[in-house]
């Protein structure tokens, strides 16, 4: 039985991740209490212990808007500690599969086109620049796999879809902003991806990794009230409308269309972002 190393199993992809592949495969998950992913000996010291096929990072510190006030937590989370979890794939011959995003982009390319994975990064925020960083580290493991994911919801812990139905509960309308383009993305589709990508181990590299199909987050959120059926009104602001009456919120790209060719011509194709979204729903209105 193949062995894994899963690096942030307590958080909402990590918790999912690690319930499904333990039916396959010999997983050993760590949290933040367990393991210190910015000491370099103590990943080190994990990695030899466990001597894993696999090494999977679901760490991240994904709070957007705290990326901008907290820089230096969420570079040496997100950009600096992923080297040492690459070193430690080198060092025990695993490969390793690194959780990245669409914030590597800036959003700029008109909205009729869509992101490749060759394309040129350029994070606007601080996030996207933390990210970056990672992703050029995990590459130092030399086998790896960089899945970029975007909007990423699921049953274990805070998102959109979960925010969106509480205010529902008190609000009689809502503003949702209407010109930022992406895939929804549920942490089961990305489950399956990741899977998937342990059984074909494709040639290494960057795959992106979301959902088929893009939207707004103001069709997303009217998707969501549709299948919930909730009453809600949904109203359509802009980006700047928005920044301007949440000041403190960090600038999201309006394009984060990516491209899932590369993972469709290696035999991964993932569900509709519609289908994934009532999956989860009926999971989560139970």
């Amino acid at each position: 039985m193949k062995k894994v190393f899963l690096i942030g199993a307590d958080g909402m992809l990590g918790g999912e991740l690690k319930e499904r592949l333990e039916k396959k495969y010999d997983v050993t998950g760590t949290t933040i209490e367990t393991l210190d992913i910015c000491d370099k000996e103590a990943v080190l010291r994990k990695a030899n212990e466990i001597k894993p096929d696999y090494i999977i990072n679901c760490a991240a510190y994904t709070n957007v808007d705290g990326c901008e006030v907290n820089y230096d937590l969420a570079n040496r989370v997100n950009g600096l500690a992923v080297e040492n979890i690459a070193d430690a794939a080198k060092a025990t011959d695993a490969k390793l599969i690194h959780i990245s995003t669409d914030y590597v982009f800036d959003g700029k390319l008109d909205v009729d086109k869509v992101y490749t994975e060759n394309m040129e990064t350029a994070p606007v925020s601080a996030y996207g620049k933390t990210k970056l960083l990672g992703e050029q580290n995990a590459a130092k493991a030399g086998k790896y796999y960089i899945l970029r994911t975007a909007w990423l919801y699921g049953l274990g812990g805070k998102n959109f879809v979960k925010t969106m139905l509480k205010l529902s509960e008190n609000h009689d309308s809502i503003n949702v902003v209407c010109d930022q383009h992406g895939s929804p993305t549920s942490t089961t589709t990305l489950c399956e991806i990741i899977e998937q990508v342990m059984e074909k181990e494709p040639e290494y590299g960057v795959y992106h990794s979301t959902n088929e199909g893009f939207t707004t987050w103001y069709d997303f959120t009217k998707k969501i009230y549709e299948l919930a059926n909730k009453s809600t009104v949904v109203n359509p602001v802009t980006s700047e409308q928005y920044k301007e009456m949440n000041p403190a919120s960090s600038d999201r790209p309006k394009n984060s269309q990516l491209s899932k060719q590369k993972l469709e011509s290696i035999g991964i194709v993932p569900s509709k972002w519609e289908d994934a979204l009532a999956n989860y729903l009926e999971k989560e209105l139970q």
